[in-house]
């Protein structure tokens, strides 16, 4: 089913930066009845995890007030690094952080909170990393 129906939509110019909004209906995403799932800048906003958000009318507002008042700020630029590099991963489970060592398997990407994440394989699989918690592996010859 294609989740990309919009109900409304609209956008918010401060200066001449201008933040375009579009309003789903959270029912088609697994949401409860009544609230919106918002798509900012042609990207769906999303919590920190990467899990579906639903704002309410109050939500809402605090969303658009704060793209309005800067709080959505410019995204740093994309970092660069190829797909297959080898990596060090900072990884924080339950209070402990870590570093493995890794592969980058996929591209950037840009996450709503401003951060770029990138796919890593580590032991017991794959996960997205945020780029400040990656240091990249000198290449040997």
């Amino acid at each position: 089913m294609d989740n990309r129906i919009f109900t409304g939509g609209f956008s918010v110019r401060m200066g001449t930066k201008r933040t375009r909004f579009e309003l789903s209906p959270a029912e088609i995403h697994g949401g409860p009845e009544g609230l919106f799932r918002v798509r900012v800048d042609r990207r769906w906003h999303d919590g920190p995890e990467g899990e579906a958000l639903f704002l309410d009318r109050d939500g809402l507002a605090h969303l658009v007030a704060s793209a309005a008042l800067g709080a959505v700020g410019v995204p740093a630029p994309r970092p660069s690094l190829r797909r297959g590099a080898r990596v060090s991963v900072r990884i924080e489970d339950e209070g402990r952080a870590r570093v493995e060592g890794g592969f980058t398997v996929g591209p950037f990407i840009l996450a709503h909170d401003g951060r770029w994440m990138v796919p890593v394989t580590v032991y017991g699989g794959t996960r997205y990393v945020a780029a400040e918690d990656i240091v990249a592996k000198e290449e040997r010859l």
